[in-house]
């Protein structure tokens, strides 16, 4: 097997792994906040190319998983994003309103913030530096001299 296949190998593996454990985390949100889907989603997308890449090594199932590990790195890079717009006061204000008002509805334990983890979307992104690695035309080269 080669280095490439490896990668790729991983790749599936990391975007199962991140598929099932973004569900667990992000059920509580994902009728409020569409966009809270994209991770699931595009994991998903990720975990069927890259599996379709480890099986049969074509210029197709390449340019496929090059364009998926771009998606996952859009999408971590994103979710960066949404998970510390709070902290760093970056918030629409609709949305200030509506943790304001949750709040006074008692919704949240006094004192319990609700946060994110600040850096879980770099793992997407990880996954999709990955991709991308494996794909990386000067290694087709190195290997063929």
């Amino acid at each position: 097997m080669s280095l490439r296949r490896a990668l790729v190998g991983f790749v599936a593996a990391g975007c199962l792994l991140l598929l099932v454990e973004v569900l667990i985390e992000h059920r509580e949100v994902l009728g409020e906040k569409p966009i809270a889907w994209s991770p699931i989603v595009v994991c998903g997308l990720a975990l069927l190319v890259s599996l379709w890449a480890f099986a049969q090594w074509q210029p197709l199932a390449q340019k496929a998983l090059q364009i998926a590990s771009v998606l996952l790195l859009l999408v971590g890079i994103g979710g960066l994003y949404f998970h510390n717009a709070g902290r760093l006061g970056l918030e629409r204000e609709e949305h200030k309103a509506e943790t304001h008002e949750a709040a006074e509805h008692g919704e949240h334990e006094e004192g319990e913030e609700h946060h994110a983890p600040p850096l879980a979307p770099l793992a997407i992104s990880g996954m999709g530096v990955l991709g991308l690695m494996a794909t990386y035309p000067k290694w087709q080269r190195e290997e063929e001299s």
